[in-house]
């Protein structure tokens, strides 16, 4: 039996009956076959509130988080360059300081070329204390086998180290002599005429 079925059966008339179900839902009353229904949905429309609110806190945190780790991937990915670049960095200092060791001792052991020692000396390995391993034996070794590519005394019969020197120009302060007088002179001396 429903509402309107009860209240017929109380004797109303069925147009006062027909009113008074018509006017429920305008005054916000309703008719539950369950008991408690008010406090029920009460209860019920707090956990759900609860929920959404909680759900909401959840998303925010998973965007704050989100945003976060996009940073720190950001931040860590700035840090892996820089590791980088700085191991790149030492590397190359490591290896302009091997040049300059190398190019150094050839230098003093009296190479002409270098560049082309360098060459020959081939690939070296580095001490743990940044020198060159067992570069004075290396050196050595060029210089046996290459022994035209550096100076040496003993080479030469007037002693000289086979390097540059300068050739006397035989001008008087610098500058060139009178081209009539040169030309004069050079005549002079080829046909044997003594001044």
């Amino acid at each position: 039996m429903d509402f309107k079925e009860y209240l017929s059966s109380l004797g109303i008339e069925e147009k006062t009956v027909n009113s008074i179900v018509d006017g429920m839902p305008k005054n916000n009353l309703y008719i539950a076959s369950e008991d408690n229904l008010d406090t029920r949905f009460s209860k019920v429309k707090e956990q759900k509130e609860q929920l959404e609110s909680d759900l909401n806190a959840a998303n925010d945190l998973v965007s704050e988080l989100q945003k976060t780790v996009k940073d720190n991937e950001g931040a860590t990915s700035k840090i892996e360059q820089y590791q980088k670049e700085a191991e790149d960095a030492k590397a190359a200092r490591a290896e302009a300081e091997k040049t300059y060791a190398i190019k150094d001792a050839l230098r003093e052991a009296g190479a002409t070329d270098i560049e082309y020692m360098m060459f020959k000396l081939g690939d070296v390995e580095m001490a743990d204390d940044g020198t060159v391993k067992d570069l004075d034996n290396k050196i050595k070794g060029l210089q046996e086998s290459n022994a035209d590519w550096f100076k040496s005394n003993d080479n030469k019969p007037d002693g000289s180290d086979g390097g540059y020197k300068p050739i006397d120009s035989k001008l008087e302060d610098g500058n060139p002599a009178d081209p009539e007088t040169a030309a004069q002179a050079a005549f002079e001396a080829a046909v044997g005429i003594q001044s």
